[in-house]
């Protein structure tokens, strides 16, 4: 069987998909992951998945994508997981090649998380198989200092690392991921998650009182240290007319309650933990906001809200900021500076910056960033993927 691709033909594939992570929500490494796992099944291709994570076999199961759970422990992204895996890891690895050899003869493995880069990169290539890894993990201390780095990085030479940004290529060539290995392919913007429903729908997803005198601003992130929603909150500190949605959970929400309340904002300012209809929230906003303070792989909701029409401003730590044009596109400002950040949003006072970023976002994202696009150029690369 071949199936059309661009300018080729291509062999339909067997793919596996592997994750296993420490914990799993409906986060955009989840929501890209099944994007391209439909993408790839409606191209022709043969796709399964096997792990632990709770939010893909849902999925999986919910869209007849065959699928199998095993449990095999937690990876070594922590300090005592990360010890104990010296003792653990051959059990693991026993487990892990009895569960695929179950889902019969696959042309690639596609792996998503740390264990089975280390456990099976090496003994599925003797086999003579294509293996790649996807990273949608910013890079942190849970990698830099792991003492399972070295083995790592020399299972690096050996499969294919997909990247979803030229600043992820740029840090990984840094940590000493051959150059030649790693390829570069930006997340794709799924529009079907941004349709709009019913103005029933609008006002369940909508929680805040919508006035045409306010500036309405919003992020969406884990409220976590290395998102900076703290440094957002500071920059619209003394805008009194404008509002700000912080949709997210995590450990620090308490910490930004405080510092909402410190600031006397309580009344323009809130924390919701999620939204029902993504595509009717970013439609009521005059600006969405990501404002990550450490490496954001890409930023999947900061392409959505392009999508959407809204002028988006993002920081440098973020993916995507190296694929768009800076104050045409998007507006790009340096991480963890808050009078760079209110610089930025006072901008788009002005009616022709608003509707220029607002035209131009739009454009890039149906340019650079489409399902389509994204699907294809994986496609490509795990046709051709070497196994040596």
């Amino acid at each position: 069987m071949t199936i059309s691709g661009g300018e080729h033909r291509l062999t339909a594939m067997k793919l596996l998909f592997t994750r296993f992570p420490l914990e799993s929500a409906h986060g955009g490494a989840e929501v890209q992951t099944m994007a391209l796992m439909h993408g790839l099944v409606a191209r022709g291709h043969g796709v399964a998945f096997l792990g632990s994570c709770p939010t893909l076999l849902e999925l999986c199961e919910s869209s007849g994508i065959l699928s199998g759970e095993l449990l095999i422990g937690p990876p070594p992204v922590s300090a005592w997981h990360a010890i104990s895996f010296l003792w653990r890891k051959e059990s693991m690895e026993k487990k892990l090649l009895s569960a695929i050899a179950e889902f019969g003869q696959m042309d690639a493995i596609v792996m998503l998380s740390l264990t089975e880069k280390l456990l099976l990169t090496e003994p599925l290539v003797r086999q003579g198989m294509k293996v790649f890894w996807i990273e949608h993990d910013g890079i942190g201390r849970w990698l830099t200092s792991n003492p399972w780095l070295p083995l790592l990085k020399r299972n690096a030479k050996l499969a294919t690392t997909i990247v979803v940004s030229d600043l992820s290529r740029d840090l990984y060539k840094d940590l000493g991921w051959p150059s030649e290995r790693i390829v570069s392919i930006p997340n794709g913007i799924d529009l079907a998650r941004l349709v709009q429903k019913t103005e029933a729908d609008f006002e369940k997803a909508i929680r805040y009182p919508l006035s045409a005198t306010r500036f309405r601003i919003a992020t969406i992130a884990r409220l976590t240290p290395d998102k900076g929603v703290d440094v957002l909150i500071d920059a619209i500190t003394d805008f009194p007319n404008c509002h700000l949605t912080i949709v997210g959970k995590g450990p620090e929400e308490g910490y930004l309650r405080k510092l909402i309340d410190e600031r006397h904002i309580s009344d323009r300012v809130e924390i919701i933990p999620r939204v029902e209809n993504l595509g009717a929230f970013l439609d009521q906003l005059q600006c969405f906001v990501l404002p990550s303070r450490s490496h954001d792989p890409f930023g999947l909701v900061a392409g959505e809200a392009m999508a959407m029409g809204v002028p988006t401003i993002v920081t440098d730590a973020c993916g995507i900021s190296y694929h768009v044009v800076d104050g045409t596109e998007a507006i790009v400002v340096p991480a963890d500076d808050v009078s760079a950040l209110r610089e930025a949003i006072v901008s788009l006072d002005k009616p022709d910056i608003w509707s220029k970023l607002s035209e131009n976002g739009k454009r890039a994202v149906a340019e650079k960033f489409s399902m389509e696009r994204m699907v294809e150029e994986y496609e490509m690369v795990m046709s051709r993927g070497q196994t040596t």
